[in-house]
């Protein structure tokens, strides 16, 4: 019984990891590097995105009911950058579309948090 938990935490470790250690995550620096030819997406809820959000980024609700087919009906050639606020829905939503055919995905490391705290500039919506 004990070897049959060991071996089931091992692979629940394994699993937990996967998600981690699967996704390219790049600086703050890095981001900043690019230009253009990237879609930024920000995976945060609309009321976090109102409150500040970087700029150039597209809201789509980790939350949403049609969150998976929006996500997916981006370009799979395009180059994807995501951010959330901590890097937990952004890494769950790099894996999604890793498993659906998507190659060129990253992370941006700390989120809109780090992003923030490191002096950055986020930008607001226009209010009509």
């Amino acid at each position: 019984m004990f070897r049959f938990i060991f071996i089931l935490l091992l692979l629940f470790k394994g699993y937990s990891n996967y998600d981690q250690q699967s996704v390219k995550y790049i600086s703050f620096s890095e981001f900043l590097e690019l230009i253009e030819n990237f879609e930024l997406i920000d995976v945060r809820t609309k009321s976090e995105y109102e409150s500040g959000f970087i700029e150039r980024a597209l809201n789509i609700d980790f939350f949403s009911d049609t969150f998976e087919s929006d996500v997916l009906s981006l370009n799979k050639n395009s180059k994807i950058i995501l951010y959330c606020r901590t890097n937990n829905r952004s890494t769950k939503t790099a894996n999604l579309l890793k498993k659906n055919g998507f190659k060129d995905i990253s992370v941006i490391e700390g989120g809109i948090t780090d992003w923030v705290k490191n002096g950055n500039d986020i930008v607001y919506p226009k209010l009509d």
